[in-house]
């Protein structure tokens, strides 16, 4: 069956959030990819990578599947009106409400995710409960038709369980096999739970920074509401 996928990008998007996710549906065949933005047109993703958004928001009447991916960039949707109504409109139609990494605080945002279990990257998931989430650590959440992955890798996961939800698990295996998805990382140190205390500690002083800042804005956005 052919299924209109609404893939939301933005400036400072994480490239591999969305590639991973747009690799497994693309090789699905007949599954409308649709790259939007605010404004149709190039996008920077982190890094530098230049993408093209190929429609306006608003030029999405609806979708089966709405999708955003995380990054940096997320603290500027957050902060944005305009973009959280039109995924707030095409969210309350849309058969699958979805998500990789942090573009669950965006769901959050637009108030898609008001009581549902969800996840994100392991260091904003104190940030997604703020937002009204039931919080998990699993690398992929489905709760009633809200999906959502965990940080940046978790994006094939995610994609093959979409397949499997909707094209059944035989596809998906197919898919699996053809995108030779068998992971081998070479510490499997790829989740606090598995990782020494000193090197969690050591990334989240890295990372602190980033995570004030954010935290900061989410505050404000819950205070304004």
């Amino acid at each position: 069956m052919n299924y209109t996928i609404a893939m939301i990008l933005f400036d400072d998007v994480t490239i591999l959030d969305f590639i991973g996710p747009y690799e497994v549906f693309n090789k699905v065949g007949d599954w409308n990819i649709k790259t939007c933005a605010l404004k149709a047109g190039e996008i920077r993703c982190e890094g530098g990578l230049k993408v093209i958004a190929d429609y306006d928001l608003s030029a999405i009447l609806d979708a089966d599947i709405l999708f955003i991916p995380g990054g940096t960039g997320v603290n500027a949707l957050i902060q944005n009106a305009a973009v959280l109504k039109e995924i707030t409109r095409l969210g309350l139609q849309a058969k699958y409400i979805t998500s990789v990494c942090t573009g669950s605080l965006v769901l959050a945002a637009a108030g898609l995710l008001q009581g549902y279990t969800a996840t994100t990257h392991w260091r904003s998931l104190h940030l997604l409960e703020k937002m009204g989430a039931i919080v998990s650590e699993d690398r992929v959440v489905k709760d009633a038709n809200r999906i959502t992955g965990g940080g940046i890798t978790s994006g094939i996961d995610f994609g093959l369980q979409i397949v499997a939800l909707l094209e059944g698990s035989q596809r998906a295996k197919e898919l699996e096999l053809w995108l030779e998805y068998n992971p081998q990382p070479p510490y499997g140190l790829g989740h606090p739970s598995i990782a020494p205390d000193e090197l969690v500690a050591a990334l989240m002083e890295k990372s602190m920074e980033n995570i004030l800042k954010r935290g900061k804005i989410i505050d404000t956005f819950m205070k304004s509401k």
